[in-house]
């Protein structure tokens, strides 16, 4: 299964050249500890890979960090950086799988076929010996993608509240515990503390180790222990739609078909809105 949403150092050092690869740093900064990932990108990068920036790549018509963005956003950014529809896009980041997986979601929902992730992000590269480079990137040539959203995967406020008001969907939160259970204050400015009522906490980092997910069997018990039913429909959340991604794949990847995002996440909910939270 594993094989399906990863490729290993080994077989993109091969592959590297082929016409059709693509390589993305789709590098983002937890609020937690901010950097500048595009200046990490250019002092050091897989050979050919381009930057994705997933705040710019996005909606911009609100004021909440790296929403879904339009058909048409996609189909210029991407268009730009040499993908079509055919295109094998290979993502990576710089931080133990943060932000990789909201990337390859963003990509699968807008209706790209071929995408995969660098298992262990670059530093599996570095580790197994292969070149990186500095500096910027020229780009392949424009190309033309034709994106085909898939609205369902994303929720919106309105239907996370449904959803909490019938209690019949279960729902997924990816923060940290001391976040989730309002004992650490939220580092985004003017937010309220807790979580969505009724919300389950599975805080992302447990289930990754040295960018890679951790083992079947493991994020079967892992998920096990937080009371979490690996098959029912769910909807992950977390800061801000980035870390609910590594939720959801890891459920995609034990055979869950029926996960979605709140793309707004708590950056959305916990504003002084009167939205329900619990504590």
């Amino acid at each position: 299964m594993y094989n399906d949403y990863f490729v290993t150092p080994q077989w993109l050092n091969t592959h590297l050249f082929d016409a059709n690869i693509i390589v993305l740093d789709a590098s983002s900064p937890p609020p937690t500890a901010p950097y500048d990932c595009y200046q990490k990108y250019l002092e050091e990068h897989i050979p050919s890979a381009q930057f994705f920036n997933q705040d710019e790549v996005a909606d911009k018509s609100c004021d909440l960090p790296h929403m879904l963005p339009d058909a048409k956003t996609f189909n210029q950014a991407v268009g730009a950086m040499g993908i079509d529809n055919h295109s094998q896009v290979i993502i990576y980041a710089q931080n133990n799988l943060f932000s990789a997986p909201r990337a390859w979601w963003t990509f699968t929902t807008m209706g790209c076929k071929n995408v995969k992730i660098l298992a262990g992000g670059i530093e599996a590269w570095k580790a197994a010996g292969f070149e990186i480079q500095s500096g910027n990137v020229t780009p392949p040539a424009e190309k033309t993608f034709n994106a085909t959203r898939k609205d369902s995967n994303a929720l919106n406020q309105n239907q996370v509240l449904e959803i909490v008001k019938q209690g019949n969907i279960q729902i997924i939160d990816a923060r940290a515990a001391p976040r989730f259970l309002a004992q650490a204050p939220e580092p985004r400015p003017g937010l309220r503390m807790g979580h969505i009522p009724g919300s389950k906490n599975v805080p992302w980092d447990l289930l990754v180790q040295q960018g890679e997910f951790k083992s079947p069997e493991q994020l079967k018990a892992i998920f096990a222990q937080q009371g979490v039913d690996i098959h029912a429909p769910s909807v992950t959340t977390c800061g801000s739609g980035m870390t609910a991604a590594v939720v959801l794949m890891a459920l995609t990847l034990l055979g869950n078909t029926n996960v979605r995002l709140y793309d707004g996440s708590w950056a959305q909910w916990g504003q002084d809105n009167g939205l329900p939270i619990e504590a």
